[in-house]
């Protein structure tokens, strides 16, 4: 496997476990569609989370940056593909959150977390 797929595993792997640290319950992970895929669906306080995980290592620009206008739009539509497939979480309010990691080479990873972010 590639190093840049080595750290986006990591980094999913730490924004899933962040995510739950604080009461979010992980429904999904890597939902795939042929238009995309979203890294995380979770529940948190009657809202569906769809939530995009951008990771670095250190010395690169704000990973959150990364999500363009076009991947937002992308999200939306993968959202939509989602909740046909899951009709019984259409009545819980979509948010969509980014969370940007930072991997440090001598340091703890920076999280961000990006609540209802677009």
């Amino acid at each position: 496997m590639s190093a840049r797929k080595d750290l986006g595993i990591d980094g999913e792997n730490l924004a899933a476990k962040y995510l739950e640290s604080l009461g979010y319950s992980i429904l999904e992970r890597n939902f795939r569609h042929r238009l995309g895929e979203i890294d995380i669906v979770a529940e948190y306080e009657g809202h569906l989370i769809i939530c995009e995980v951008k990771s670095r290592s250190s010395g690169k620009i704000d990973p959150s940056l990364s999500v363009t206008l076009a991947k937002r739009t992308k999200l939306r539509k993968l959202y939509e593909v989602f909740i046909t497939r899951h009709p019984n979480k259409l009545k819980m309010q979509p948010r969509f959150d980014v969370i940007s990691i930072i991997f440090q080479k001598n340091d703890a990873p920076e999280l961000e977390h990006i609540s209802n972010a677009f």
